[in-house]
């Protein structure tokens, strides 16, 4: 009888572990320990930019009763699964999981906190002026609208205000 090739599948044989995907070995920590570990291993690799790890539980074969490090790591996929992890799956006959990260939070660009130059450069009574007209209307302000209270003020200060008066 011929023997069937296997069917060709994602995991990793024992020869390229570590070259493909980073490995966390979590053999003989505490179940808390391996979750805690395990955790802040995986946000760092994802921080990296990392897709794919492996983290190595083993099968809880030396573990009286149930595998403790194995169900503290399912549990702990199961609780980030959407927020760090994508899915996962068990490999090596249940002694790991092959883990799908998400990719790194993409930083919302920062807004520029220097203020104008107008700003900058008006002078002092101007500037606390604007700042108390933008409160007295109940408008917190930003650089960009002092900026433009402090333009009104030296427009109407100069007798160029082309609105006439309510």
């Amino acid at each position: 009888m011929r023997k069937r090739k296997p069917p060709p599948g994602d995991t990793v044989s024992r020869e390229a572990w570590g070259r493909l995907h980073p490995i966390l070995d979590l053999h003989g920590l505490t179940g808390d320990e391996a979750s805690r570990r395990a955790e802040q291993w995986m946000r760092d690799r994802q921080a990296e930019g990392v897709r794919t790890v492996l983290v190595v539980t083993g099968r809880g074969l030396h573990t009286q009763g149930i595998p403790v490090v194995r169900n503290e790591v399912e549990h702990l996929l199961e609780r980030l699964k959407g927020i760090l992890v994508v899915r996962w799956e068990s490999t090596h006959f249940g002694g790991s999981f092959q883990v799908e990260l998400r990719r790194p939070p993409r930083e919302p660009p920062r807004l520029s906190t220097r203020e104008p130059a107008l700003v900058r450069d008006a002078p002092p009574d101007v500037r606390l002026r604007a700042a108390e007209n933008l409160a007295d209307l109940g408008i917190t302000s930003t650089p960009a609208l002092l900026e433009a209270e402090i333009r009104r003020i030296l427009r109407e200060e100069e007798g160029g205000d082309d609105d006439p008066p309510v």
